[in-house]
């Protein structure tokens, strides 16, 4: 007597062959924030003081302080473009609110904070854009000139922010926890995401971060987009300085040194492409969420500032590397 062998059918073999590959695509898109999750319950464990009020608001701060910036960063690099003068941005533009303050308002001084930022970042876009020199050579020029201008305007001091309202409006935390430049992260968050699919100037910087040459003779103006979308970058710089001086009650040339290093990471970390005309908002709220919970895990388990660059660099390392398989990967499907 013949047994009777039971063979799933060609439609039930395709369906969870479908199944399996949704979920690859699912955590493939998404790891960041398994990872970010993994983290904090780990981390939590670990140190319990991590879920305090007080940590949970200063990791919140740094998110946004990070987020901010990795905001402008994000279109730069979707543009096919970098900007390593992110800290020279910050330092000047803070200055300038501890200078204008004892004179002016606090209105005036977050302006001409943010008219600066503006500016510096027109200035890279011309850099690159009309003089032609590789953005990462002429960020990193105007990177030391920025910084050489704020250790001038300072004479190499510490200047103290003198307004109490000033610092009251930037250090402001709703419910006593979340910062209020965490709503204005999430906003710009929104804005960008706006930026980059629904306007002109959005769909042409990735083009731009594609192919420039195509883009150039599609009709978009390359030179006039890498322009505008330095000074948005520079702009959103200047707001990471603005919040960043009134947490610190003052300013100096070296207070945010280093930081365009983590504002990459986190841009790249989110899903990014460095290649150019790919770029994830979602990405770079979930990376901006992993340096600031990371930075906090670091101090929280006692390990110096050193090693926490070390960190950074392997993380980017990777992050760099995963990202390139991956677009290798979509490009071989098709999918890019």
């Amino acid at each position: 007597m013949k047994k009777m062998v039971i063979r799933p059918s060609s439609a039930t073999a395709a369906g969870s062959k479908s199944m399996k590959v949704s979920a690859t695509k699912l955590l493939s898109r998404y790891y960041m924030v398994l990872l970010v999750l993994a983290l904090c319950v780990g981390v939590g464990i670990a140190q319990p003081t991590f879920w305090s009020v007080s940590n949970l608001s200063n990791v919140l701060f740094q998110t946004a302080y990070i987020g901010i910036a990795a905001c402008g960063m994000t279109v730069l690099i979707a543009s096919g473009l970098i900007d390593l003068s992110v800290a020279g941005v910050i330092a000047v533009s803070s200055i300038a609110v501890a200078r204008i303050l004892p004179v002016g308002t606090v209105e005036l001084a977050v302006l001409i904070a943010l008219l600066l930022g503006m500016l510096f970042g027109f200035v890279n876009g011309l850099l690159v854009g009309v003089v032609k020199i590789p953005p990462f050579i002429a960020t990193l020029g105007s990177n030391y000139l920025f910084l050489g201008a704020a250790f001038m305007w300072t004479q190499g001091k510490v200047v103290a922010i003198s307004s109490r309202n000033y610092r009251m409006i930037t250090t402001q935390r709703i419910t006593g926890v979340i910062p209020v430049s965490l709503v204005v992260f999430l906003i710009l968050i929104g804005v960008t995401y706006f930026l980059l699919q629904h306007t002109y100037l959005g769909r042409g910087a990735r083009s731009v971060g594609s192919n420039a040459v195509a883009a150039g003779l599609a009709g978009i103006g390359v030179v006039r987009t890498k322009i505008l979308v330095y000074a948005f970058s520079g702009m959103c710089a200047a707001v990471s300085g603005v919040f960043l001086a009134g947490r610190l009650s003052s300013t100096e040339g070296n207070m945010a040194i280093g930081i365009e290093m983590t504002v990459i990471a986190a841009v790249v970390v989110g899903g990014t492409s460095m290649r150019g005309g790919r770029a994830t908002v979602f990405g770079t709220l979930v990376g901006s969420i992993f340096f600031a919970v990371l930075s906090s895990a670091l101090n929280l388990i006692g390990v110096s500032s050193y090693w926490q660059y070390v960190v950074t660099g392997m993380v980017l390392v990777a992050a760099i590397s995963f990202g390139n398989r991956k677009l290798t990967m979509l490009e071989v499907r098709g999918e890019s």
